[in-house]
């Protein structure tokens, strides 16, 4: 398994899609972003180039919005409900990792960590993926601020001002299915976060000093799919 710098999240999340976003080959991964914010358009593009992808945003200001929630951007009457906090979702990467550290030291409430999303449509399990999910409890959280400043520093990162890549997945279709990293096993980071939910002394003393950090309930994506 990578040898990653975040720490793991003590849960799996999962992500409900509607019936008719395009999953399997999509024409809108970028646009669909920038219709309701070009920034947010700009963040989903420079994803691209980082070798990850912005998959989800929840927020008291913005509600439900992002990549696999475009129901909710196109038809606003789906987004009233009120959400506390801020959390956003990540296909995983290594630069978008190392990515995000200052953002930590920038903004002290939030928190950063890495854990497994399954894609459900309905009952059907679309696919599985490990993400990086940026979670900060305040309801208050200065939204505009943070997504000015993760713009700045995934263009610093990525060497772009913009994605050539999601041009061309625009143009020709973004095929969109996990790809397991050379040094990512999905089956152990599916045991490891078993032997993280049992919760022995033994068993974190065979996996070393690997830090956990609780998933507050306000950014539960349905964490626990048997309790829908």
């Amino acid at each position: 398994m990578i040898s990653s710098i975040l720490p793991y999240w003590d849960q799996n999340i999962d992500l409900d899609i509607a019936p008719w976003v395009p999953y399997g080959k999509d024409f809108s991964p970028v646009s669909v972003n920038s219709l309701y914010n070009p920034l947010l358009g700009g963040v989903a593009g420079l994803a691209f180039e980082m070798k990850s992808e912005f998959l989800y945003l929840r927020s008291f200001k913005s509600g439900n919005i992002g990549t696999m929630a475009r129901q909710n951007m196109i038809d606003p009457e789906r987004n009233q409900m009120t959400e506390l906090g801020f959390t956003m979702v990540f296909a995983y990467s290594e630069q978008l990792e190392r990515s995000v550290i200052s953002l930590l030291h920038k903004f002290p409430g939030l928190m950063a960590g890495l854990t497994l999303c399954d894609i459900w449509n309905g009952d059907v399990l679309v696919d599985e993926c490990k993400v990086l999910m940026l979670i900060d409890e305040d309801p208050f959280f200065n939204e505009a601020d943070f997504m000015q400043s993760l713009y700045s520093t995934f263009r610093k990162f990525s060497g772009r001002e913009g994605s050539d890549i999601s041009f061309f997945a625009e143009k020709f279709g973004y095929r969109r299915c996990s790809i397991s990293y050379e040094t990512d096993d999905l089956t152990q980071m599916r045991v490891t976060q078993a032997l993280f939910d049992i919760e022995l002394d033994a068993t974190k003393e065979v996996l070393g000093p690997v830090p956990e950090l609780k998933i507050p309930l306000l950014a539960s994506i349905g964490a626990c799919r048997d309790e829908k």
